[in-house]
């Protein structure tokens, strides 16, 4: 069959074009016990209203506490923060069976990849203090003695959400990452020729994940995208004009 392109352009269409990988956001809720190390002075507090306002849209799953943030205005600055994630893959373990015949394979266990993480670093290194703190928060430097992790006061557990936007900020894939907690924060690189800027890779494992098909309008996103540009000290950065684009958008489409 040789190559149309209006056959390829047709079915592109048909399925409202292409997805694009900086359409995203992750939403990282702080649980209660890791909020006792990270908590945030009353003026950062207080610069961060305006997106606490909105941030604690994790909190729409009722009676999940695994999905409810304990401190909104951190996971909305790490979800502006964070410049690279990925949806995490799953696999099928599989045990070769000769029965009759030729020997096949036959799934026996549910295989979920760790996944990873990039923030932006800004000059507090605040995104690196607090995933320090969150890993020591775990182990203890002094004790290592490994808090218990579901425990009713030492549960270092979250469910951390993924979400795949369309160019409208209509949410059309989702993963939640059921249990998860940072593994391992990458190292990071100094030298004098380097005159980039930091970012830091933090490296999550947890139990499973759950896949979400449908979503609709994320508004709450687009409204604190749109007044969180306005607040000064607010980095710009591609996710967050990629949402102010997408918001407008969004506008424009219903009115």
């Amino acid at each position: 069959m040789s190559f149309l392109p209006q056959l390829f352009l047709s079915n592109i269409n048909a399925k409202d074009g292409l997805a694009r990988p900086n359409r995203f956001q992750v939403i990282l809720p702080i649980p209660l016990y890791i909020s006792k190390f990270v908590e945030q002075s009353f003026f950062e507090q207080l610069l961060n209203l305006p997106n606490s306002v909105f941030s604690d849209i994790t909190a729409r799953v009722q009676g999940d506490s695994g999905s409810r943030s304990y401190n909104p205005s951190i996971s909305r600055y790490l979800a502006l923060q964070c410049e690279a994630a990925e949806l995490p893959g799953k696999a099928l373990m599989t045990q070769p069976v000769t029965i009759y015949g030729p020997q096949f394979e036959v799934p026996y266990l549910a295989s979920y990849t760790e996944t990873s993480l990039t923030f932006i670093c800004t000059n507090e290194f605040y995104e690196r203090k607090l995933f320090d703190k969150w890993l020591e928060a775990i182990t203890p430097n002094d004790t290592n003695n490994v808090r218990f992790a579901k425990g009713k006061d030492t549960s270092f557990m979250t469910n951390i959400k993924i979400v795949q936007y369309d160019d409208f900020i209509k949410q059309i894939y989702a993963v939640e990452l059921i249990d998860a907690f940072p593994k391992a924060i990458a190292s990071q690189p100094l030298s004098w020729s380097d005159d980039g800027f930091h970012r830091l890779t933090v490296q999550f494992s947890y139990q499973k994940h759950k896949t979400i098909y449908e979503g609709g309008y994320d508004f709450e996103a687009a409204a604190a995208a749109l007044l969180g540009s306005s607040i000064g000290g607010v980095s710009v950065s591609k996710v967050l004009s990629t949402q102010i684009r997408g918001a407008a958008g969004a506008i424009r489409s219903i009115f």
